[in-house]
């Protein structure tokens, strides 16, 4: 069965191990990118070790076809679960391939030969999302566009989501709208809205994408959620402004 598993999603092999990379559906309704790493014991394929970076409890298992230890990531504490996996595993592939009960294998491992390989792993679980999904995601953060028309205007907007106590919120908007551009700070809560000055701002997408880089915990802090503004990783999500940028920019009616 490990085998056949194995088959499925991308699989890359070193140190004698197969770290198979996926995007999974849980039965729980969870879903998320998904890092089985397989090894031979006794001539058998098993897997040793698997991390799952779901939405909304990501966790990971020793040896999940036996004894299936689960640990629980604590989302207080780990915004991005693909990074914190791949941290958890640097340099300690041997120890977590003992704790799974597979000691023989565990003297075969070669650590630094896993650690060059861990940045593909990372983006190999990141290609994994399915580009058909609503938003882009960074650092715990859902980044969603639309084109929105209302009654006086219309125009690119771009949401940005955080969980906050368990509930998926609103953290801010950014309406790049013809006429009337703006921004929002907590738009379903407080809702502070403030308004860009077209005489100076002549690309509101342009601009918005500048206001964001680099500052986004200082403006989630200011729409009031200082607690999710602390775990931030403004390189992760400066990393991802391109994509939306494009993203709005798409959004916008050909003809």
């Amino acid at each position: 069965m490990a085998m056949a598993e194995q088959q499925q999603g991308l699989t890359i092999g070193v140190s004698g191990l197969h770290f198979n990379v996926r995007y999974a559906n849980a039965s729980t309704g969870d879903r998320g990118p998904s890092l089985r790493i397989f090894g031979d014991v006794d001539g058998k394929l098993v897997q040793l070790l698997r991390f799952d970076c779901f939405e909304h409890e990501p966790h990971f298992h020793y040896d999940p076809d036996g004894k299936n230890n689960l640990l629980r990531m604590d989302k207080a504490n780990v915004s991005d679960p693909i990074a914190w996996s791949l941290d958890y595993l640097r340099g300690n592939v041997a120890s977590l391939v003992r704790i799974a009960g597979y000691g023989t294998l565990a003297e075969q491992v070669d650590e630094a030969m896993i650690t060059a390989a861990l940045p593909m792993v990372d983006k190999a679980l990141r290609d994994t999302i399915p580009a058909d999904m609503p938003g882009l995601q960074a650092s715990g953060l859902c980044f969603e566009v639309e084109y929105r028309n209302t009654r006086t205007d219309r125009g690119p907007s771009l949401q940005v989501l955080g969980e906050v106590d368990g509930q998926r919120v609103q953290l801010l908007r950014f309406d790049c709208f013809e006429h009337e551009p703006h921004f929002h700070y907590d738009p379903d809560g407080t809702n502070n809205r403030i308004f860009l000055n077209t005489t100076r701002v002549s690309d509101p997408i342009v601009w918005s994408m500048d206001y964001l880089r680099g500052n986004f915990a200082s403006l989630i802090r200011i729409a009031g959620y200082g607690r999710l503004a602390d775990r931030l990783d403004e390189a992760a999500l400066a990393g991802i402004l391109p994509g939306v940028e494009k993203a709005l920019r798409d959004s916008v009616p050909r003809g």
